[in-house]
């Protein structure tokens, strides 16, 4: 999945970057009462980055989330292995300590 992720952000940088270099006009971008001239192609190259920044932002706090979460099971998958092998090794214990034999099922 991650590659196919990897695959599509590079097919769209591709693209972002070849629609930039054929809009190559000089524009005024008027923002917040400033009024900025330059390259469209950068202006379009400029709000892509500005956007891959966002959407990396909103991301952080659920991938933060999801770490804690992760580390957490581990911690429950440790303490469950723990208790498997206690009662593992007690019912070895009980086994030898009364030499019966487990039944055994009848063949039919």
């Amino acid at each position: 999945m991650i590659i196919l992720t990897l695959i599509l952000a590079l097919g769209f940088a591709i693209v972002a970057v070849i629609f930039a270099l054929q809009n190559t006009a000089l524009v005024t971008v008027t923002f917040f009462g400033t009024n900025v001239d330059g390259s469209l192609a950068l202006f379009i190259l400029l709000s892509v980055a500005v956007g891959v920044l966002i959407g990396v932002l909103v991301m952080i706090p659920g991938s933060i989330k999801h770490s804690f979460e992760l580390r957490s099971h581990r911690k429950q998958i440790n303490t469950l292995e723990k208790t498997l092998d206690e009662h593992k090794s007690l019912l070895t214990e009980v086994e030898q300590s009364t030499d019966v034999e487990p039944p055994v099922e009848p063949q039919g």
